[in-house]
Order: structure tokens, then C-alpha cells, then sequence
């Protein structure tokens, strides 16, 4: 492709996932990777074989875009201030989730003024199973409505979580959040209203001290509506629907007749990413470098923001409700079921 637009990735953490998506894009080019001097930062900067800065002075003038994949106050992180800092130099700006919503009020503010384009990304709906789902979620909404959604996510992905079910119902309000029971587990569950629609809402409420990838799932959803049941069974897959369940019909004589419905109990819709390593190697690079779209063509970038915006406040409200997550116990690493079982005896 020729023009290919010139990116910069700041942070060598997640930002690996971004480095290599923009690396691998026909219509990206990385420049480089703008870190604290780290033997992590060099070592991407070297698989990449692009130059690795220590100081903003150093990216070339060029640069386009940055992607920032380095947190705000929710993470002790500096990622908002850096996001200002690049948006002077002139770039436009992605920066990851999440931020608090004075943080993100005031990067929306600073890109107006400097007139540059600014999105905050919550990533997974850029994975193909999430964006189906949304997809699909919004034909159901709108043909039948949803009746009720289920929703589980690990507190680190609780922001995202609620930005799938805000896109799935094209708006955040009217919402409201009902009280918490006592803490019992940090299985943590919670009441909520989104457009009108009730959810429920469980969160691990469990955070590792510096290690905040250590997490029992990522996030599931159903959305129940008369028909059946559309289930997400994490963001890697399956998609599935579920139908309703209906008695069968009846003869003359009032037996059922048990030969007369080929609906199926389950339709696989999207199959689940076959492992880990297709995820870390595929998947999530390429969701990283379609997050960029929004900036380049300015496509649905204003809505995008508005929800963000709508989307940020909820959750400092959900997370307040939660409370400081708990540290989790030593547990055993990831294991297949059967390796689980095995560990157990």
C-alpha cells in the first residue's frame, strides 16, 4: 500500500500486541517504540527490527498515530499525560482502557483544542467473536428486544465488559445500579439497568499485585430474548444460540410428535479460537491495529466517543460499588481439564 501511516507504540507490556498488529498492517508503519529505556522495550524493538525511544523529542515528525498502551490513575500509570504530550507534538491518539472520567474528559477537551482525534479503546470488540455478537445482539434488540442480560467478567475487564453491552444496546442510560449484597466471595454480583434493559452483572473481584493478566476468566455474555438465548462464551469463541425451548407437538390424540422438529439445541455460530498461542499471536494483534481505523478516517469516531464517555461513568460507579479487589489465593497455573483434574488428586 503506498503512504502506509506512520505509528508509534508507547508501552512494551500490552503494547506488544499493538507493535505487532501495526507491523503486520499493510496500511501501518511502526516507527518505533517509545518507552523508559527498559530491557523489555529494547528487546520488542528489536524482534521488530524498529528503533526504540526513550524521549518524545526522539519520533520522528512524520508519526501519525500513537497507540498508547499505558494506563491512567485506575493503574498508577501515566498514560493520560503522555496521550496529551503526543497530541501537542501533533499525533492522533488511542489510548487503552480504562481511564477515570475526569481523565478522559479532559484528553476529549485537550484534542478538541489541539484539533487532534483522540479514542479511548476497550479492545475486544475488535475481536471477530465480539464484533458478531454485537452484531447480532443489536438485530435482536431492535426486531424483538432483549429481555435480559447476563454478563461475568474479571474486574480488569470490567470497563470493557460494559462498553460490549453499551454497543449491543447502542446506548449506557437511562441506567441505574442496584445496592450490593455483603461481600461474601469475590464472585461479586450487581444489579444494573442499561437503556432500560436489566442486567446482571458478576465480577471477579480479584486484582494480583503487579500482575494484573492473572485473572480466572475474561468475560462471558447472554442476552435472553423470547426466541432463544445469544451466548458469548468468552471473547475468543464460541458464539452460540440457544433456542427457546418449546414442548413438541401434539397428534390427533394428543402424543407428542417426537420426529417433527429438526430445530437444532444449540447453533455454533463462530467457532472458539482453537488456542492461546492463535490469540497471542493473531488475534489480538490484529484487533489492536483495527482499533486505529476510527482515527484515520474519522468514521464514527464522535458516537464512539460520546459512548466512552457515557460508558466511563457507570463504570467508576460499578467499581466503586465493588470495592478494592481482594489478592487471589496461590492457585495453579491455566491447565486443561484434564490437567486440572490431575493436579486435584
Amino acid at each position: 500500500m503506498n503512504n502506509p501511516v506512520k505509528t508509534l507504540v508507547v508501552g512494551s507490556r500490552f503494547g506488544q500486541f499493538y507493535a505487532a498488529g501495526v507491523a503486520a498492517a499493510g496500511h501501518l508503519e511502526l516507527v518505533g517504540v517509545l518507552g523508559q529505556g527498559s530491557r523489555r522495550s529494547q528487546a520488542l524493538a528489536r524482534r521488530l527490527e524498529v528503533p526504540c525511544f526513550d524521549a518524545l523529542e526522539q519520533v520522528p515528525d512524520d508519526t501519525r498515530l500513537a497507540c498508547v498502551a499505558v494506563g491512567g490513575a485506575a493503574r498508577g500509570e501515566q498514560g493520560p499525560a503522555l496521550a496529551r504530550a503526543l497530541m501537542a507534538r501533533g499525533l492522533d491518539v488511542l489510548i487503552e482502557h480504562p481511564l477515570l472520567p475526569q481523565e478522559w474528559h479532559e484528553l476529549l477537551r485537550s484534542a478538541a483544542r489541539l484539533q487532534r482525534r483522540c479514542l479511548l479503546n476497550s479492545f475486544y470488540p475488535q475481536l471477530p467473536w465480539v464484533a458478531r455478537f454485537i452484531e447480532l445482539g443489536r438485530q435482536l434488540q431492535r426486531q424483538q428486544g432483549i429481555r435480559h442480560i447476563e454478563a461475568h467478567c474479571a474486574v480488569q475487564v470490567s470497563y470493557a465488559t460494559l462498553e460490549v453491552l453499551a454497543a449491543v444496546l447502542e446506548a449506557v442510560g437511562p441506567w441505574s445500579l442496584e445496592p450490593l449484597a455483603p461481600a461474601l466471595s469475590p464472585w461479586r454480583e450487581i444489579g444494573l439497568a442499561m437503556a432500560e434493559v436489566p442486567v446482571a452483572l458478576r465480577v471477579i473481584n480479584e486484582l494480583a499485585a503487579a500482575d494484573d493478566g492473572r485473572m480466572q476468566s475474561l468475560l462471558r455474555i447472554s442476552l435472553a430474548t423470547d426466541s432463544g438465548t445469544l451466548l458469548l462464551a468468552s471473547p475468543h469463541g464460541p458464539l452460540l444460540w440457544i433456542p427457546a425451548v418449546r414442548a413438541p407437538g401434539e397428534d390427533a390424540d394428543g402424543l407428542f410428535d417426537l420426529g417433527g422438529d429438526a430445530l437444532p439445541c444449540a447453533e455454533v455460530l463462530l467457532d472458539a479460537c482453537p488456542d492461546w498461542a492463535t490469540v497471542y499471536r493473531e488475534a489480538w494483534p490484529t484487533a489492536a491495529a483495527a482499533a486505529l481505523q476510527p482515527l484515520i478516517d474519522g468514521a464514527g469516531l464522535a458516537r464512539l466517543q460520546q459512548r466512552s464517555l457515557e460508558v466511563v461513568g457507570l463504570w467508576q460507579q460499578v467499581t466503586a460499588a465493588l470495592g478494592f479487589p481482594q489478592a487471589p489465593p496461590q492457585a495453579l497455573p491455566a491447565a486443561s481439564l484434564a490437567q486440572a483434574l490431575e493436579a486435584r488428586r
